[in-house]
């Protein structure tokens, strides 16, 4: 099997670890976001998409988490989440910069990737946007759900 190959295989087998988290995160985004700002997730699910660094979607975070009054949600706090205190921009953040970034050396290391030549660092980055979209596109799905049907159910 491709080295492409893999990284999607220990990719997917990952975002069934983090599933509960996506979920939790989508349920946050659904009471902070509620219906009337989607295009702010989706427009985070179409950077994430399309990003060729990591950097690109952790600063639409940023800049939807600092922004005024529209954005107010992204500054939210969920009070069914484990930090109740936590608002859900700098979670999310934290989340993928800490989290996904541990999953993503220990992926690489799995699969024998190093970090000493540009071709292995290039190769880290894809496992990291590839587990980044893989986590946004499972908030989302979570998020949309919640807001249809879920109301705040987990969902399976």
């Amino acid at each position: 099997m491709n080295i492409e190959m893999q990284i999607i295989r220990e990719v997917n087998i990952q975002a069934e670890n983090f599933y509960d988290d996506a979920i939790g995160f989508g349920n946050h985004a659904a009471y902070a976001l509620r219906k009337e700002h989607r295009s702010q997730l989706t427009g985070l699910e179409n950077i994430a998409n399309s990003a060729l660094k990591v950097a690109d979607i952790l600063d639409y975070i940023k800049r939807q988490t600092a922004r005024s009054k529209e954005s107010e949600g992204w500054r939210q706090s969920f009070p069914q989440a484990a930090n109740q205190r936590e608002a859900f921009g700098p979670a999310l953040l934290r989340y993928l910069e800490e989290e996904l970034h541990k999953k993503h050396n220990s992926i690489a290391r799995r699969l024998g990737i190093g970090d000493q030549t540009d071709e292995d660092r290039q190769l880290r980055r894809s496992i990291y946007l590839h587990l980044i979209r893989q986590f946004v596109r499972q908030m989302v799905i979570q998020y949309e759900y919640w807001l249809t049907v879920g109301n705040g159910k987990k969902g399976a």
